[in-house]
């Protein structure tokens, strides 16, 4: 059992530091405006929980969509999280897409 409770903490960790990549690696790129379009945070059956954010934006003249996820030991966090974008709308947004043409 206590293989599981120490997977919950390995994952957070890893999708942590790679966020935190991704956040550095993004820090020259151009910030947008963008749209929300859903926020969600389900129960996760195992590991932690993700919060995950829709979002969409124009860059360009042309549109993009993407998802933001932001990982989490506790549920009532990564929940607040939704929550609070989902009221937001309208977000800034450093462009973090990956575009494959």
């Amino acid at each position: 059992m206590g293989g599981w409770f120490v997977d919950i903490y390995v994952e957070y960790l890893f999708r942590a530091a790679v966020r935190a990549v991704l956040l550095v690696r993004s820090r020259d790129r151009p910030v947008v405006r963008a749209t929300v379009l859903s926020a969600e945070c389900p129960h996760a059956e195992y590991g932690c929980t993700v919060a995950t954010v829709y979002y969409e934006c124009v860059v360009g003249g042309e549109k993009y969509g993407a998802a933001f996820e932001k990982p989490s030991i506790v549920h009532d966090s990564g929940a607040r999280f939704a929550v609070s974008l989902r009221k937001a709308r309208r977000l800034w947004f450093a462009l973090i897409l990956v575009i494959l043409r």
